[in-house]
């Protein structure tokens, strides 16, 4: 059924309790909810330039040097650095709004303009060097100064104008991370280049040819060399080129071409990973961006790109940004470093200033965009997933999507982060638009396990119709342990099977999403664990099960395997520094005995959202048959074969960062 938050009524059990709560309460600085023009969120072009404006009225006040920087931190004791990213990514959402409504800005145009005059004159930004945070910046003040190239870029006296050119040419020829960093020199190259201070034009090229590389078909770019599938799509991979396609114009009309497929493309699978709450799914790095991830829907639109309906794609950016306005992120007008209001360690990158959650301005892209575009004026369409339950293989990133109840989750066989690191973000089998997994050596949840291990880059994946497969080589303690995981997604549950070899004399343990609270919601916390090998964690709107199936001797044969005599223990695992979506979190696992020997082991999980948080896993294994590449069995009386992943190797994955130079 279609589902509107906006005129749900308080007993309708199709929708989870928290979003009820949420959808009947308008955030108090923004304007009225508009139910004609957009009845599932209620937002309109109105509500995005509102939280614009706020965002750049809280900005203001933590200027120094006339706007030239921004110092977000609480005693103004940031580094320089951070304080040039505070004032460059607040200076592209100046630039946005002020693009989008130049007649109405001519006041802030006049206040950036003096800001950039007194970042040239006194010298206020660090140099572009070797690998330097402040490439970064600088390429997004040359988006901005492009955007809003007859309100910002024009106006300035020559010397400026010089001195920004200078500025940014200094990144020409200097070593990068070689991964989505080669497209910030390449951004800066195309900015001088097309405003006439040299030709730039070859080193530009050279670093779209290298973005190439990446490419894996269906609008999906890994993050450099390895299996990096995350947002960096959106914000990074689907933003860049198109900016410097337009800087150089007709040269670079074959490559726009070919990257408006990509988007459209893209687009057709990242719809799904959005929830009906505009809940987005939690995975992988930065994501203290957070609404920075809409920015290719404006992108498509902005670019002609037709692949979804334009009332469509406006209601996922404007879910996603209530969203976070409904859990008070706009309130003081400054954003933090985390997914609610507060800052949230777990999801926090190394490289993260206090201005690094500004990158959200990407998702004001459609402020650009005609207030008569019908991207603004078309009445509001459902998702797909409010339409229907979703079930969607994403085959360049192997993952699974699967959209019901107003909860998606990611079933993850492909990705991986960085080759060589082993993080909560990227290295697991399950993420999810309500769940974010726990961080800590100790913990981990969504995935199998062996203790002490240290879980190595993926071998091989698979993505099929209904689940999917990976092989991945775990370091346990120093001994090499082999395991492959192989998922199918049911009607209520999802059924793994997993084959470990090496693990002798260690225990496995396999577990469930991670469900977070806060202390205001404790007494609806419950758990359960059952001497049946199942346990249980839940809060009032969402319920994580673990079930064991059993366990089988490995070895192949044509009779039935023999059931290995397996001893295992359900335990609910507390996370104590809990998530980015609870100061408490917690788990169900399943641990097993020390392995006599190489096993097949079978067991079920589920995650679901809901006043009751879904019903109990009643699945049952039987008559199990293990072959080399595969394990036929009857689940639920239905016979099945689990295939191990048999794909292509990932040889190449399994190298530290390199380096680029344009």
């Amino acid at each position: 059924m279609v589902c509107n938050p906006l005129l749900v009524s308080a007993d309708d059990g199709d929708m989870p309790s928290r979003l009820l709560a949420s959808a009947l309460t308008a955030t108090p600085w923004m304007p009225a909810f508009d139910p004609d023009a957009s009845p599932f969120t209620g937002y309109t072009r109105a509500h995005w330039e509102s939280a614009a404006d706020r965002l750049l009225a809280g900005a203001r006040a933590h200027a120094l040097e006339g706007g030239a920087l921004i110092d977000f931190s609480a005693a103004a004791s940031s580094a320089p650095v951070d304080r040039l990213e505070g004032f460059a990514r607040v200076f592209l959402l100046a630039a946005l709004r002020i693009a989008g409504d130049p007649s109405a800005r001519a006041e802030d145009a006049e206040y950036w303009r003096e800001a950039l005059r007194r970042g040239v004159a006194g010298r206020l930004w660090l140099p572009l060097t070797d690998h330097s945070q402040p490439t970064v910046e600088a390429s997004v003040v040359a988006i901005g100064l492009h955007v809003a190239r007859a309100e910002l870029w024009e106006p300035l006296d020559e010397a400026t104008k010089i001195g920004i050119c200078e500025w940014f040419d200094g990144a020409a020829g200097t070593w990068c991370a070689d991964n989505n960093h080669v497209l910030l020199g390449a951004t800066l190259a195309a900015f001088t280049t097309s405003v006439g201070f040299g030709d730039r034009r070859a080193l530009i090229e050279n670093a779209l040819d290298r973005m190439e590389d990446w490419y894996r078909g269906d609008g999906w770019y890994t993050d450099g060399d390895g299996r990096r599938f995350d947002y960096y799509n959106a914000y990074a991979f689907h933003w860049y080129p198109f900016f410097i396609a337009r800087m150089l114009g007709s040269r670079l009309d074959d490559r726009r071409a070919e990257y408006r497929g990509r988007l459209a493309a893209f687009l057709d699978g990242y719809q799904h990973l959005f929830s009906p709450s505009g809940a987005p799914i939690l995975m992988g790095r930065s994501l203290i961006y957070r609404w920075g991830i809409t920015a290719p829907f404006w992108m498509a639109r902005w670019e002609g790109v037709e692949s979804l309906p334009p009332s469509r794609m406006r209601r996922i950016a404007s879910g996603t940004l209530r969203y976070f306005a409904d859990q008070g992120v706009l309130d003081d007008g400054a954003l933090s470093l985390g997914w609610r209001r507060n800052a949230s360690r777990d999801i926090v990158q190394s490289y993260s200033g206090s201005g690094s959650p500004y990158w959200s301005s990407k998702g004001f892209l459609g402020l650009l965009l005609p207030a008569d575009d019908a991207v603004w004026t078309d009445v509001e369409a459902p998702m797909v997933s409010e339409e229907r339950d979703v079930r969607v293989p994403l085959h360049a990133p192997r993952w699974f999507i699967e959209s019901r109840d107003g909860l998606v989750t990611l079933h993850n066989f492909g990705s991986d982060g960085h080759p060589t690191r082993d993080d909560h973000l990227y290295r697991r089998l399950l993420f999810s638009s309500a769940t974010v997994p726990v961080r800590g050596e100790s913990m981990r949840d969504a995935d199998l396990t062996v203790e002490g291990a240290v879980h190595r880059a993926v071998d091989t994946a698979t993505v099929t119709p209904r689940g999917g497969a990976v092989t991945r080589a775990l370091d346990a303690a120093g001994r090499h342990v082999d395991t492959s995981v192989c998922a199918h997604v049911t009607g209520d549950a999802t059924v793994y099977l997993a084959r470990v070899r090496g693990a002798v004399g260690l225990s496995v343990t396999v577990s469930g999403a991670a469900v977070s609270w806060d202390d205001a919601d404790a007494l609806d916390v419950h758990d359960r664990v059952s001497s049946a090998g199942e346990a249980a964690v839940a809060t009032a709107g969402l319920r994580s099960v673990i079930r064991w199936l059993g366990a089988w001797h490995a070895e192949a044969g044509p009779s039935p395997a023999e059931a290995a005599l397996l001893p295992v223990e359900a335990l609910i695992e507390q996370a104590p520094e809990g998530t980015a979506l609870g100061d408490h979190a917690a788990f169900p696992r399943v641990r097993t005995s020390p392995l006599r020997g190489d096993v097949v082991i079978a067991w079920a999980v589920s995650l679901r959202a809901g006043a009751n948080g879904g019903a109990e896993i009643r699945s049952e294994v039987s008559d199990v048959h293990v072959a080399e590449d595969h394990v036929r069995l009857r689940l639920d009386g239905e016979k099945r074969v689990f295939r191990w992943a048999a794909s292509e190797r990932f040889d190449g994955d399994r190298r530290a960062q390199q380096v680029f130079r344009p």
